[in-house]
């Protein structure tokens, strides 16, 4: 089945050779690219608008809800649906001059086009996760976001790795995708495993200028160094202009 730019691709293809309003104008399959979450009273939800030239030809155009659709797709594949609901710059709480400095930092971040990393560190409850996924939520309105929780990921691909096929499954998407934000980076124990892990998946994106990387860690930059100076010095190379440290105050314990 035709995906949806094919389809109008298809349509504008055939304009110069249609003579009367004979080109029929089928219902996209929506549901099959995972787009059908909006409710569009102008394209009916085809994802498709279709008008007549002075040849009675039908021509094709994308009708502008395909844009929502598009990232609201995106939003479901990250692994954030819930967590940019919740976690937004407009719920990120200032009461201080550091949090309105992690805040505008974070905004910047979002805004910057040269393709900056973002990294901060901070105790449990200290917000840096939440300012994080709020760059994420951004950043997914334009742009492919894939989320690792690094305990628990790095776990299932460690798991992995003497199966090389689904050690690529795993593996291959966090190096790709154009924006990946790695939560807890380096949390708990970290073994020779952990190392070699993080330093594949920092290295990969290191080496691409196009990839953006988002990292919160419980750990601050000087202690991965002194972990693997190579996973450092490449992260502090790319995030040096967003380079933050959330307060140490735990919010989730506030009354």
């Amino acid at each position: 089945m035709k995906g949806i730019l094919e389809y109008v691709n298809s349509l504008q293809a055939n304009q110069g050779k249609c003579t009367q309003s004979t080109m029929m104008h089928e219902p996209q399959p929506l549901a099959e690219y995972g787009l059908d979450t909006v409710e569009c009273a102008i394209c009916h939800n085809t994802g498709t608008l279709v008008r007549e030239d002075e040849n009675g030809c039908r021509i094709g155009s994308e009708c502008a809800c395909m844009a929502k659709r598009r990232s609201l797709r995106r939003i479901s594949r990250s692994g954030l649906s819930d967590a940019v609901r919740r976690n937004t710059f407009g719920s990120y709480q200032t009461p201080d001059d550091k949090r309105v400095g992690i805040k505008a930092a974070a905004e910047r971040f979002c805004a910057d086009t040269s393709g900056s990393w973002f990294f901060i560190a901070g105790s449990p409850g200290s917000g840096k996760s939440h300012i994080c996924t709020g760059i994420a939520g951004e950043l997914l309105t334009r742009s492919e976001v894939r989320y690792m929780l690094w305990r628990d990921d790095a776990v299932k691909i460690k798991a992995a790795v003497m199966d090389r096929d689904a050690y690529a499954e795993m593996i291959e998407p966090l190096k790709a995708v154009p924006v990946l934000y790695i939560d807890d980076f380096l949390k708990g124990k970290v073994g020779e495993a952990d190392v070699n892990l993080a330093f594949e998946i920092i290295n990969a994106r290191y080496l691409d200028s196009r990839k953006r990387t988002i990292i919160s860690s419980e750990r601050t930059l000087p202690e991965i160094m002194t972990i693997d100076e190579a996973i450092g010095s490449r992260i502090y190379e790319r995030a040096k202009s967003f380079i933050l440290a959330a307060p140490s105050e735990n919010w989730r314990m506030r009354t």
